[in-house]
Parts: structure tokens; C-alpha cells; sequence
């Protein structure tokens, strides 16, 4: 980000441009290399017929690879920005394998997500926290059958507290899958976007207009 915020100033300083260039490019490498470590991981986990499972173990895993994956994605529209590369060819080569990858992301996105709400209700925390509610319910009952009790509010609170343990117990099982729900959008549109205005700008616009408000893109068949 800090490329990001200073090229606007020193888009054309040609040591700030050739440093940061290979910076990038270095940035791009480790996040493709730290991506597949995180793809495989993730896949490991989920080809796992485990009973139990702690819930966090995918959620942490795919964490990991949404943020390799923002790395990847912004290091490779700053790499064409500073290698001053605007071919058409090249733009599309790169919005490709970005296109590419988001749909790896996503596919792997579904399979985990059905893995954790197919896993979730043998997670191990909710699992004692069920039995313990029923036990609760059972021993409430229990108590509530015992003469001169019977009319008491012990039994009611026992069995109260044993169905709010259950109740818990249900919601930690959704919560994972809530929770992972917040990066199944792997966010490449906008530069998937911006790719494409790149290859308008330098290799199909034959004269820039403007006005007040907006900036205007003429092609070569527009100009005439």
C-alpha cells in the first residue's frame, strides 16, 4: 500500500520506479508461493473424514490465503503500472490468470464451506456443550419429579439452562459458517477492472477529453 500512495508522486522518478518494480515482483512471487502452500492445506483439511474438529482450523487456514490472495492480486496490478508494459497482450495475459485464480478461490471457497457446515455439529466444543443441556434438561426432570420439589423452580431452572446450553451449542455450529462467509468474496473485480481500462487507455483510445466532471476516452472510429 505504501507503493500504492507514493506512485502518484513518483511515477516518473526512474530509481523510485526500477526499486520498488523488483519489490513488487517479489511481493507477487512469495504470496503465488505462500497461495499454494494455503490451497494445499486448506484441501488437506477438508479431505480429512475427521469426527471431531476444532472449528477454527479451516477458518484459519483460508484466512491465510485471502490474505495472500490480496497481496497477489494488487502486487500484480502494480507490476504493470511500474514496468510501463500497457501492451494489450500482456494487460490480458495477467487479467487472466487472476480470473484464473479467482475461480480456484471460489470452487475451494464452496467445498470448505460445505465441509465446515457438514463438520460443525461434531465440533468438539459444541458436542459437550449439547450434552451437558441435555444432562441439565434430564437432571431438571429428575428433580422435578421428587415429592415436595415438584412444585419448586429448581427443576424449571435446570431445564432452562440445559436448553440455553443446547441453544449454544447450535449457534457455535453455525458461527463458523457465518463467520467464513465474510471472505467468500475474493475481490478482484475492481482490478480486473482497472486492467481493463488500461488496455482502453493505451491501446484503443486515440484522444483524451475532458470537461468539469468527466474525463472522455475517444477511439480511433469515435475521434473521426
Amino acid at each position: 500500500m505504501g507503493v500504492v500512495k507514493k506512485y502518484k508522486l513518483n511515477w516518473d522518478n526512474e530509481h523510485y520506479v526500477a526499486s520498488n518494480h523488483k519489490l513488487v515482483l517479489d511481493i507477487q512471487r512469495t504470496a503465488r508461493k505462500n497461495m499454494n502452500a494455503y490451497q494445499k492445506k486448506v484441501a488437506e483439511i477438508i479431505g480429512k473424514k475427521q469426527l471431531l474438529v476444532a472449528q477454527t482450523n479451516v477458518k484459519q487456514a483460508f484466512s491465510g490465503l485471502e490474505k495472500k490472495f490480496k497481496y497477489y492480486r494488487l502486487s500484480s496490478l502494480m507490476e504493470i503500472m511500474l514496468s510501463g508494459n500497457f501492451k494489450e497482450e500482456y494487460i490480458t495475459g495477467i487479467k487472466d490468470e487472476i480470473r484464473e485464480m479467482t475461480e480456484a478461490y471460489r470452487t475451494l471457497f464452496e467445498k470448505s464451506s460445505m465441509y465446515l457446515e457438514k463438520m460443525g455439529s461434531s465440533a468438539l466444543e459444541a458436542n459437550v456443550l449439547k450434552g451437558v443441556g441435555t444432562a441439565g434438561k434430564a437432571v431438571g426432570k429428575f428433580i422435578g419429579s421428587i415429592p415436595l420439589i415438584k412444585e419448586g423452580q429448581v427443576d424449571e431452572f435446570l431445564r432452562d439452562g440445559g436448553a440455553h446450553l443446547k441453544e449454544s451449542a447450535v449457534g457455535m455450529e453455525k458461527e463458523a459458517v457465518h463467520r467464513f462467509a465474510s471472505i467468500s468474496n475474493p475481490g478482484t473485480l475492481v482490478f480486473v477492472d482497472k486492467m481493463d481500462d488500461m488496455i482502453q487507455i493505451y491501446n484503443h483510445t486515440e484522444q483524451i477529453c475532458f470537461d468539469d466532471k468527466r474525463i472522455y476516452l475517444l477511439s480511433s472510429k469515435e475521434a473521426v
